[in-house]
């Protein structure tokens, strides 16, 4: 039987769930290839998708077939194609990685990469480190962690496991690596000046967005602008019971960048970026009686606003100084800025009409400075090529969240800033300045002419947190508390090590160790918090220790030269001191919490994708993901793993002329919760489809239907803890049936 033929049943065994047999090798004899400065195999006369290069996982450009480990790609072609608006759109179809979503109003979260989410996943745009959110997020008013506008986006990669080895602290759960437009990838076949009109509609949230690019080169000098307006509603669940809080919103986005060349080896860029966004949303979904807070709500409403600033100065120099090949140096300032304010009409739960009106003002403000220099030397050592990638890291971070609230007494208009047994203004952590500084070394040793490449790397990690309370701090903690908050420092080692190996120029196979490091946030430390009107209180805590990582894994890769491609991939990682809330006192009526190293967590699965081209224009594409994970402490399992999920696409089509596919997608029942009563997403089966046509070279349309069949399913991700008795539940249910398109014209 044809090798072909196998990874066609393959990849059809994946697409419903069976088991999966690895082809046998074929009896290719071994091509010597000569050592270079990128180790890869034989060009194939026609792409695969293991052909795709990462820059985030050696921080050099390489093949995902010369690297240890499972990275995707995303590109602009296929945000375009698949019609993508937002990050759920982005992983929809990526085996192992969620994101989540709170449809009542905090919106998108992190990421979550197999089983490890939130702030335990680095995100990064162009290099530069993004601001994150507080671990202690629910119900503090800073909703979503904010993301870089999709249309400014070149390329997206997305390291699935640990990363502290070049990432240092967050990367404990994998990376999001962003890399924004260039001038330069507009001014094609000697042109100098470009322009172009989008448009987008959504049929998900009734999402319009119109985007205007602009791009001019003269000399050596290149400028890029880039402008998206977004406004959209609600999302509407499918086959919903309830309706959905109403909402409207609107996304503002800038992206400017300057490239200068003053010479054939150097290249400056000035990149700046800005977004405005607002969200208004009438909050049906807290109105009704609460007795645990001794209230009925009337009424709610909700204003979120978000301003987010970066800019950044880059510096490459591809040429030798003394030993060093390569310098990359990067300096950069971003900050985020959200602003949630609350609006409630209260009374009794008894009552039948509002007696008092609660104001609520909830902000976060992080900024983020840092600077990167990263140096590359090609040398012969022992007779073995060494390509080395070594650097400097630092970040200086500030975070503050104040909170305000009024209780006003409608009959009186009396006014009192202590409600619920708080006083405001608050802050639940002191304001607090965090230094993050490493320094990293990465070896690529090339043997048996390029055929064995092994990868160790270190990075050495320094992390200092400084708190500075100030009197909204003990206006939160209460004179109850008496604990003042103390500055932590931590050092770190992570070590890495990768192998590759390429048994002919079609088959290789890969191992990878790798650690994970995450220092205890500003918030787990230092959360102090009282209420006494609901008799609980929160302790900060100076000795967290921090999280780590350990994670192996191995993997086979098939590549061939008709384009067909396969990986089958199958990890074990172990986290260790993972950060929780647990019961520590008793103080009268009064229960301290405390946020503690508790949980071990083990998370093990397989995944496996490829794709069949039977013709160059035809091909068949599919992928499983299966995890299994385990808190070691309690034996119960990770809530966060989601279950097992294939899809299988027929695709048609290149990047010229016609394009279409059909995607199916099939996820298992969530079946393995730590509590019987956590609500168990079902399993469903998901159909969506793409066309697309680009004429000549100045318009391109797509468009899509998706979740044709209008079924009723949940993304595990976002229900993680809800109750099965729920009343709301149908309010996380994914969208609709609804359509997608944009139209692209260009000059």
């Amino acid at each position: 039987m044809k090798i072909h033929s196998l990874l066609s049943i393959l990849l059809a065994t994946t697409a419903i769930g069976g088991s999966i047999a690895i082809p046998v090798l074929a009896q290719t004899p071994p091509v010597s290839t000569p050592a270079s400065s990128t180790p890869a195999p034989v060009t194939h006369p026609i792409p695969t998708q293991l052909d795709a290069v990462t820059t985030a996982a050696t921080r050099n450009k390489r093949p995902l077939d010369d690297v240890a480990a499972t990275v995707s790609v995303t590109t602009t072609e296929d945000i375009d194609r698949e019609n993508m608006q937002d990050i759920r759109d982005l992983v929809r179809n990526e085996p192992g990685v969620t994101v989540g979503n709170n449809p009542n109003r905090a919106g998108f979260q992190n990421f979550v990469i197999r089983g490890i989410g939130g702030n335990r996943v680095l995100i990064i745009v162009d290099g530069m480190r993004q601001p994150d959110f507080p671990d202690s997020n629910t119900g503090a008013g800073t909703y979503t962690r904010e993301q870089p506008d999709l249309e400014d986006i070149k390329r997206v990669e997305i390291i699935r496991g640990p990363a502290s080895a070049l990432y240092g602290s967050d990367a404990i759960g994998g990376v999001v690596a962003y890399t924004t437009k260039d001038p330069g990838d507009y001014m094609r076949d000697g042109r100098n000046i470009y322009g172009s009109v989008k448009a987008a509609y959504s049929g998900a949230n009734q999402q319009f967005a119109e985007t205007f690019t602009g791009a001019v080169r003269s000399g050596n000098v290149e400028v890029l602008g880039i402008y998206t307006r977004r406004d959209g509603q609600e999302y509407t669940p499918a086959q919903s019971s309830l309706g959905p809080n109403p909402t409207t919103w609107f996304n503002n986005d800038f992206l400017a960048k300057l490239v200068i060349r003053p010479s054939d080896v150097d290249t400056l860029r000035i990149t700046g970026g800005y977004t405005q966004g607002k969200q208004s949303t009438q909050v049906l979904s807290g109105v009704g009686v609460f007795p645990s807070l001794f209230t009925r709500v009337y009424d709610e409403w909700g204003q979120d606003y978000t301003d987010t600033y970066r800019i950044s100065g880059q510096w490459v120099h591809e040429a030798p100084i003394g030993f060093i090949d390569r310098v990359d140096f990067l300096a950069y300032y971003n900050s985020v800025t959200t602003q949630a304010d609350t609006y409630q009409l209260r009374g009794a739960t008894a009552g039948i009409i509002p007696t008092n009106a609660r104001a609520t003002s909830s902000l976060f403000n992080q900024a983020v400075s840092g600077a990167e220099l990263q140096m590359n030397t090609d040398a012969r050592l022992f007779d073995l090529r060494n390509f080395l990638t070594y650097g400097l890291s630092f970040a200086y971070t500030s975070t503050s969240r104040p909170r305000n609230r009024a209780a006003i007494t409608l009959a009186t208009g009396v006014t009192t800033q202590v409600v619920g047994g708080e006083t405001y203004p608050n802050k639940n952590f002191p304001d607090t300045d965090t230094i993050q500084a490493g320094a990293y070394l990465q070896d690529e040793i090339t043997a048996f002419d390029g055929r064995l490449v092994v990868t160790p790397a270190v990075r050495l990690d320094y992390y200092s947190l400084t708190p500075d309370p100030d009197r909204y701090f003990w206006n939160s903690t209460g004179a109850t508390l008496g604990i003042i908050p103390t500055a932590s420092t931590y050092l770190s080692a992570s070590p890495k090590l990768g192998v590759v190996y390429h048994f002919t120029d079609t088959y290789a196979s890969y191992f990878q160790y790798s650690t994970g490091f995450r220092a205890p946030p500003y918030d787990n430390a230092n959360f102090g918090f009282t209420n006494t009107a609901s008799f609980y209180q929160i302790l900060p805590n100076a000795n967290l220790k921090p999280e780590t990582a350990n994670s192996f894994e191995v993997g086979f890769r098939g590549k061939y030269a008709t384009g067909s491609s396969w990986q089958l991939t199958g990890f074990y990682n172990r986290y260790n001191n993972f950060i929780e809330t647990v019961v520590v006192g008793q103080v009268g009526p009064v229960t301290q919490f405390q946020y503690v190293n508790l949980t071990n967590v083990t998370i093990w699965g397989v995944e496996a994708r490829g794709e069949y081209r039977f013709t160059p224009d035809w091909a068949i594409l599919g992928w499983t993901a299966f995890a299994q994970g385990t808190d070691t402490r309690t034996g119960l399992p990770v809530d966060s793993v989601s279950p097992w999920a294939s899809q299988a696409r027929i695709r048609y089509g290149g990047e010229k002329g016609l394009n279409a596919q059909i995607i199916g997608t099939m996820v298992a029942q969530h079946s393995q919760v730590s509590n019987p009563t956590f609500f168990q997403t079902p399993a469903y089966f998901n159909l969506d489809a793409t066309i697309g046509y680009t004429f000549g070279n100045h318009i391109k349309l797509n468009a899509g239907a998706f979740n044709i069949t209008d079924a009723k399913y949940w993304n595990s991700a976002d229900v993680i803890g809800i109750s099965n008795t729920n009343p709301q539940l149908d309010l996380y249910a994914q969208p609709a049936r609804y359509f997608g398109v944009n139209l692209t014209a260009r000059w």
